[in-house]
Formats: structure tokens, C-alpha cells, sequence
């Protein structure tokens, strides 16, 4: 089942919005949906973790292992 939501956007941001969703060849909607879901995947968000630690730590594997 599926709700309905309603926001507000500015012309120019809703512009930028309907433009991207375009050039992807879909809609605003579910453009809207894909970016929502991924920003809620736990997932993701523990996979850019991750990659934050390991770019703390990148000039040690640099030194370590060469370039």
C-alpha cells in the first residue's frame, strides 16, 4: 500500500528536481522515492561508515602497502 505525501518546493528546486528525473528517464516521485530509501537503508549508512574509517586510515595503507 502506498501513501500519499505532499511538499513544498521552490520553482527552481522543483525545476533542478523534474530536469534530473528526466534525464534518468523517470519521475519526480520516484526519484524522490529511490533518494528517500537509499537515506534510510541502514545498510548504506553502515557501508559510508566504513568507508569514512578506511579513508581516516588511508595514509597508513599508503605508506604500509605503497602506492
Amino acid at each position: 500500500m502506498s501513501r500519499h505525501v505532499t511538499i513544498r518546493l521552490d520553482e527552481e528546486f522543483h525545476d533542478r528536481l523534474k530536469a534530473r528525473a528526466a534525464a534518468l528517464g523517470t519521475t519526480v516521485t520516484a526519484l524522490i522515492t529511490e533518494v528517500t530509501e537509499r537515506e534510510l537503508d541502514e545498510d548504506r549508512k553502515n557501508f559510508l561508515s566504513g568507508i569514512e574509517e578506511f579513508a581516516d586510515h588511508w595514509g597508513y595503507f599508503q605508506e604500509r602497502f605503497g602506492h
